[in-house]
Parts: C-alpha cells; structure tokens; sequence
C-alpha cells in the first residue's frame, strides 16, 4: 500500500514552515523559530493523525509516544538554543531524553514488525556517535551519561530502520526512505553537536544551524511516512505481529 503525504495540504504547509524555520534558525530570530517549529511537527502529525483507522492499535500509540516525545524534544532544544549559562546543559539534557523517548518508540514500531539492528549496520553508526561522544569527553564530559546514551538510542534505531524487512520493495513507497530518515536525524544531531564545540564565527553556525533544522525535519518526514506506510500495509494484510 502506497502512501504519499503530498497530496495532502498540510504536507505543502510542512515544507513552507521547515523552510522557514531553517532561515529562521539561520538568523537566530527567536520568536519565528518559536511558532514556526512546532508547526511543522504539527503538520507531520495531521497526516499521521489521517491514517488511525488503517493501523492497529498498538501502532497508533506508539506513533503517538513518538510524536509527543519528539514535540516535548523540539521545546527543549528551542530552549537550548537560545539559552546562556547553566540553563544550556540542562534543556539539552532534557531535549535529549525526550528525544530518547521517541527513539524507543520508533524502535518498537520497527521491531513490532520484524526489523532487527544488526552489527554491520550498528558498527557505523555507533562511530558516528562515538564522534560527538569523543567532543563531550574533550568538552563537557559531565554530559556523557546523557548524552552517550541518547546516542546509543538514535543509533540502535537508526541500524534498525535500514532493515531490509521493512520495506515494501515498491518503487516511490514511504517504506524505502526508513533508512534515509534514520541517517539523516544521526546528520542532524552529529552537526548540532560539531557547531556547539568547533564551529566559530556567524556564517559557519547559520549555516549549520539552518542544516541541523532542514535534515531533522526531512528526517521526521521519512520515519513517519515509512512507519505510517508499514503498519497500514501490515493492518490490511492482517499482521499483526511478526511471526
């Protein structure tokens, strides 16, 4: 079953405001990026929200988990970035949990349908990580025990997406690009990462900042419209559960 997002309005509404919350972010203009990120959340949401009847129960909650957790992260993360001294590190902290929250939402929805993370798609993708884990030692290794495991999260889900079972092998299917949406949010949180403890100057840490926003909700779009396309195809076989 082939489920495409664009023929909705709020998927055209998606692609404005994530435009306009990476320019906004860009320039630091604290008040757009106030209303503006949520909204595209939100416009994620509805689409999601259209299929309910055509999935299983179980997999509606978890949706949901993964969607308000992800919208309790972003509140966090708007927080972090526009907050000096202590209050910093501990909305990143926080956006972080929340984040992990939504990643083990996303991994049941993964392994509720038969995916599994295995060592050769762990292995680059714990290196990634080990990367930022790497910058939190040499900078504020107080963070680790947050972050690193809010790492090891998004990497465990991520190798878990790539699995092969999860698509459905039709070409324009939402389910091919589960893979693409796990690699982009590791994209997304590696460069915040990087910005915070390497990059200086205004150009570099717009710029980064306007690609940390356009891949994390590029990244959102995928998962969800793969996970969206999965269970309703899995519902209307009537599978339940993996064998």
């Amino acid at each position: 079953m082939q489920v495409s997002g664009w023929k909705y309005p709020e998927r055209k509404a998606f692609a404005v405001t994530t435009v306009l919350v990476a320019a906004a972010g860009a320039v630091r203009h604290r008040p757009v990026v106030a209303v503006v990120k949520p909204a595209a959340l939100g416009m994620l949401a509805i689409t999601v929200a259209r299929g309910t009847r055509r999935r299983a129960p179980a997999d509606n909650a978890l949706l949901a988990a993964t969607i308000v957790a992800s919208a309790a992260g972003d509140y966090f993360m708007y927080r972090e970035e526009f907050a000096d001294g202590p209050g910093k590190d501990r909305h990143i902290q926080t956006g972080a949990t929340m984040f992990g929250a939504a990643h083990l939402a996303y991994l049941g929805l993964f392994t509720r349908h038969g995916a599994r993370p295995t060592r050769r798609r762990l292995l680059p993708r714990f290196a990634v990580m080990n990367e930022v884990a790497a910058l939190l030692i040499l900078n504020q290794p107080r963070l680790l025990p947050v972050l690193g495991a809010y790492g090891a999260a998004l990497s465990v889900m991520a190798a878990t997406a790539a699995d092969p079972c999860l698509s459905s092998g039709t070409r324009g299917d939402p389910t091919r690009r589960l893979a693409t949406g796990g690699i982009l949010f590791m994209l997304s949180d590696a460069i915040l990462m990087n910005r915070r403890y390497l990059l200086r100057g205004n150009l570099p840490r717009a710029m980064s900042e306007a690609t940390v926003l356009s891949t994390y909700f590029v990244a959102q779009m995928f998962l969800l419209d793969g996970v969206d396309s999965l269970a309703r195809r899995r519902h209307a076989a009537g599978i339940v559960r993996p064998a």
